[in-house]
């Protein structure tokens, strides 16, 4: 409590507020497209579903670009305001009164672009207002938080948000509101002024030349490659390893007692996961002490890629179990450092345009768990593994090639200084 006590106020209340925000929007995220598709059939959800994602990414360039021109705080002040009110508009659309599911995918493609403009304004003020040392605490805590509020939103809307959806997406609507409300009132502009003051030509300043410079940052580019190859194999467990249980996984009594199938061991696989982050972050913590980041981060990535390639192949309980047990160390131990690497990596004029492309991965990941299905129909499971290995082992080397740049430009940097 002491270190966190230490941390800049506006970043203590965005940790509160995040919380907050996570739990609540947990609750509705993972059951939109089964409730629109009770509505409208599946073929029309899964194309909501694309368009809304594309929303997305264009609110991320957008909201990327403009934070780094007009700062952090207002941008996310008027996307969290944008996604409260769209909302409540929703709630309205699906209350018991009325109900307009066309009226409201479109609200909800344009509450993805103020969520997709919102997510690197706040990224950002995260990375310049945590001191490089408080780094590895803020990064670990933040993504326990992150962890323990899906855990406890996504089991309450598994159990409630059908039947009680108005007051869902009321509530959700509220809360994002009286965050904007509290980022206005409580938190402090993070962006320099002097940040403003750039010696570009602002009239041929445009969005374009913005991600331009980032393009060509090659390391950064680089890193995005790598995070894009190792990170993808996540989104392989609720795609291509959930309908590969499924085939090849047979009915069984998971420890003698509770009968399961493949699609139910999808479902402990995620529990597993997030029981494990929630409660050991402690103790991964405690025993990485003594060891290096840089050692730590690839011991890490490595438990992550080959015990995710593994669960790919295997359809054992078991041996799923224990491959998970693995994967969530692994992530426990490189997560707060790959967020150390990437802050080291951004430029700061150009801070939230480099998060808003960092965060397109997860869009591609999606794409990249779609293919799979469709690969998976013509070759065998484990030359799957084993591309899917590959792509690992690529990422992680490219990875290394990250550190070492990053880890040199350092000792060139202190020489530099003492010089």
């Amino acid at each position: 409590m002491k270190t966190f006590s230490q941390l800049h106020i506006s970043l203590r209340i965005r940790m509160y507020l995040q919380f907050v925000t996570s739990l609540t929007s947990s609750a509705i995220i993972p059951y939109i497209s089964v409730y629109f598709s009770s509505l409208i059939g599946s073929t029309l959800t899964g194309v909501i579903v694309i368009i809304v994602i594309l929303s997305g990414i264009v609110g991320a360039l957008i909201g990327g670009y403009l934070a780094d021109r007009i700062g952090r705080r207002k941008m996310m002040i008027i996307a969290e305001a944008g996604i409260g009110i769209t909302y409540l508009f929703i709630a309205v659309f699906n209350s018991p009164w009325i109900n307009l599911p066309y009226i409201s995918a479109g609200l909800f493609m344009i509450n993805l672009f103020f969520n997709g403009m919102f997510f690197p304004a706040s990224t950002a003020m995260i990375h310049d207002l945590v001191l490089a040392e408080q780094r590895k605490f803020v990064f670990t805590a933040m993504y326990w938080l992150a962890n323990l509020a899906t855990a406890l939103g996504t089991i309450t809307g598994a159990f409630f948000f059908i039947d009680y959806h108005f007051y869902f997406f009321l509530l959700v609507g509220i809360v994002s509101l009286g965050s904007s409300l509290v980022t206005y009132l409580f938190i402090k502009e993070s962006l320099m002024k002097n940040k403003f003051l750039r010696s570009d030509n602002k009239s041929k300043f445009t969005i374009w030349s913005n991600y331009l410079h980032v393009w060509k940052d090659r390391t950064f580019m680089i890193y995005l490659l790598s995070c894009f190859l190792i990170f993808s194999l996540e989104s392989h467990l609720t795609n291509y390893i959930a309908i590969h249980l499924r085939d090849t996984m047979q009915d069984t009594n998971l420890f003698g007692i509770l009968p399961v199938n493949g699609i139910n061991m999808v479902g402990i696989l995620h529990a597993e996961n997030t029981i494990l982050v929630v409660f050991c972050v402690g103790i991964v913590t405690w025993m990485m002490k003594k060891i290096s980041d840089n050692k730590q981060y690839f011991i890490g990535m490595c438990l992550f890629v080959v015990s995710y390639c593994i669960l790919t192949y295997i359809s054992s309980p078991l041996w799923l179990i224990m491959m998970m047990l693995f994967i969530s160390i692994g992530e426990l131990m490189y997560v707060p450092i790959n967020q150390s690497i990437l802050a080291d990596l951004v430029n700061e004029n150009y801070r939230s345009s480099y998060l808003a492309l960092n965060g397109l991965i997860g869009q591609g990941q999606m794409i990249v768990a779609g293919l799979a299905i469709t690969i998976s129909t013509q070759i065998s499971a484990l030359t799957m593994s084993l591309g899917l290995f590959s792509f690992g082992i690529l990422g992680l080397l490219l990875m290394g090639y990250v550190v070492k740049k990053e880890t040199n430009s350092k000792k060139q940097m202190n020489i530099t200084q003492t010089v």
